[in-house]
């Protein structure tokens, strides 16, 4: 050490408090993966067993009341049996690990906590879960990268999410930090103990367009898609062209539509409100995100099935309208019909209603009322087919997109899961695997 000024030694700073979780003082030590492993299997469990009584109870209540599978009550209850098993397990494990642990993590005596020493937010909560998805996945792999690093480093899931998990020794709740160190608290007196804390989220700005943009927006899209594809066909046989192949047509019909969408959202948010395609969530995503984009489809796989067997269970039947125009419009030409509906709509649907409607919506009203908005005018945009059941899958689907942009800070995760479902959809419908 290099002596201070006047010939002394510096002397050595004082040492920084230990972190403080949850109104206890605990001491770093790095969770070891047998002691997550076993954290995890309790976890698991937990889930296990409360998925299986609810979904006994639900079974034995349908039972009980003689409910067929396809009323409306055997529909309810099926509903209520995926809301139990998806929605329960997803509930469990971010509340518990965004108060720093699940029950699990806390009988073993493990914490999680962001690489300040604070709570996980909201964001980290939700990598890491993603990140937990494709630990289980490649299970063999992850465990092998643990352990060929000293067996207590920080697992894809710390990495990925920026958080630490410790294995912790909790001080008593009546000693009480004295500046320097943990001591028991005077007799008669009650410990000082600090609460944890959590690192803020940064608020979302303000869109700088007002609803005088979103509203002739939203209501002006269909119609002026329905016109343009109108005035195509019209002028195409004026000049005497000829008609195009069915799929091909379809193709220049879908991107024309969308074309004319992306210009009215120019024209109002570009030319009138000087936005950038940044502005409307058109920016570069940090690559955890993407890595978040197939758990995030599987989530929103789960809502979708609940929301359709509501949708089910209380909306009128109606024809699948939608399989049958898709099936009409594309035949078997399943590359354009891929590149109309798994390419063209995905980008400019997550630009209209994530980009546009939920993000003016978002720093104007509360979160959860900007989620159910703007997946609302998501599904309202699919009215035109007149399938009432189709409603309620696309609005849970657009919930689940528009949390993902609200806390990736980009459309390109939601590009990315929207464009996934409707390859899926479009690839089991024209190969035969879906009859309308």
């Amino acid at each position: 050490m290099w002596p201070a000024a006047g010939g002394l030694p510096a002397s050595p700073p004082p040492p920084a408090p230990p972190p403080q979780f949850g109104g206890y003082a605990h001491v770093h030590v790095a969770a070891t993966v047998w002691r997550r492993t076993g954290a995890g299997l309790l976890d698991l469990l937990l889930i296990a067993v409360g998925a299986g009584v609810v979904t006994g109870f639900l079974g034995n209540m349908a039972a009980s009341g003689g409910l067929e599978p396809t009323s409306t009550g055997g529909l309810v209850v099926a509903a209520l049996v995926q809301l139990a098993v998806n929605g329960g397990a997803l509930v469990y494990l971010i509340a518990g690990i965004s108060n720093g642990a699940t029950p699990g993590m806390h009988a073993v005596g493990l914490r999680v906590v962001d690489d300040a020493g604070n709570l996980p937010r909201t964001d980290q909560t939700l990598l890491r879960m993603a990140a937990g998805f494709w630990e289980l996945v490649l299970l063999p792999v992850s465990l092998a990268t643990i352990a060929m690093t000293g067996g207590g480093s920080r697992s894809w899931a710390d990495r990925i999410s920026g958080t630490t998990v410790l294995h912790t020794s909790i001080r008593p709740w009546w000693w009480t930090w004295d500046g320097a160190q943990w001591v028991p608290a005077a007799p008669g007196g009650s410990g000082v103990q600090p609460t944890m804390r959590r690192s803020p989220m940064p608020a979302p700005e303000r869109t700088r367009w007002t609803w005088t943009d979103v509203v002739p927006i939203a209501v002006l899209q269909l119609p002026v898609a329905l016109v343009g594809q109108l005035a195509v066909v019209t002028a195409t046989r004026a000049v005497g062209l000829g008609r195009p192949a069915p799929s091909v047509g379809s193709l220049i019909l879908d991107v024309v539509a969308y074309g004319l969408i992306a210009a009215l959202i120019w024209l109002f948010l570009g030319l009138r409100r000087k936005a950038t395609l940044a502005d409307v969530g058109l920016r570069p995503v940090r690559w955890r995100w993407l890595v978040a984009a197939v758990p995030a489809l599987a989530v929103a796989y789960a809502a979708e099935a609940i929301a359709g067997e509501l949708g089910n269970a209380f909306l009128p039947s109606s024809p699948q309208n939608q399989c049958h125009d898709i099936q009409s419009a594309y035949g078997s030409s399943i590359v354009l019909a891929l590149v109309g509906v798994a390419v063209v709509a995905p980008l400019v649907e997550e630009v209209l209603f994530r980009g546009v409607v939920f993000n003016w919506m978002r720093g104007r009203v509360a979160l959860p009322v900007a989620v159910v908005g703007s997946a609302a005018v998501f599904a309202a945009a699919h009215v035109l087919y007149r399938q009432w059941t189709l409603l309620p899958p696309v609005f849970a689907i657009g919930c689940v997109l528009a949390l993902l942009y609200h806390y990736s800070r980009s459309l390109w995760p939601g590009i990315a899961v929207h464009a996934s479902i409707n390859t899926v959809a479009t690839l089991a419908l024209l190969l035969g695997a879906v009859h309308c």
